[in-house]
């Protein structure tokens, strides 16, 4: 991608991106690396932009999945925390739900994480993510079931909260 088309990007779509990055992060000097991740990720990409969807779909999608890998990986550091330093008890802070949720989240495979984070946290109907992601709606109803499933096994205290 040329300097000046990866610019125009930045200057038009930087702040939505951060936006994004900020929710699912929860963090603005997370969301602000995320960020400069995800634009440098366009510059490597941007090739593989065939313009069949919009600009805001294709940098939507590369933001949340960056920022559920930071979540993925942030999971894996804490859980070796603990694994390495057992002396340490883990902190019970306001965040609690926030990394029950985050630790749910790494815990089940992209394409159940991808949707239930358009379904929870964007608050998009089904007929919205299976246009997002190309997917039959049926799809979409299947893998938010299969979700709750895993989320009810994985976190009994989740299940409230995916019962919708």
């Amino acid at each position: 991608m040329d300097p000046a088309t990866l610019g125009e990007l930045y200057v038009r779509y930087g702040p939505m991106v951060q936006r994004r990055a900020r929710q699912l992060l929860g963090s603005d000097a997370a969301a602000q690396d995320a960020m400069q991740e995800v634009f440098l990720k366009v510059l490597h990409a941007g090739d593989d932009f065939r313009r069949e969807a919009s600009a805001v779909t294709w940098l939507y999608r590369i933001v949340t999945n960056h920022c559920l890998n930071v979540i993925r990986d942030d999971v894996r550091h804490r859980e070796l925390l603990v694994e390495r330093s057992p002396a340490i008890p883990p902190t019970t802070a306001p965040t609690e739900d926030r990394l029950t949720l985050r630790q749910l989240l790494a815990a089940v495979p992209e394409e159940l994480r991808e949707i239930a984070i358009y379904y929870y946290v964007d608050q998009m109907n089904q007929d919205e993510i299976a246009q997002l992601l190309g997917l039959a709606r049926s799809t979409v109803g299947n893998r938010l079931a299969e979700f709750r499933a895993r989320a009810s096994a994985e976190q009994p205290c989740v299940s409230q909260v995916v019962a919708k």
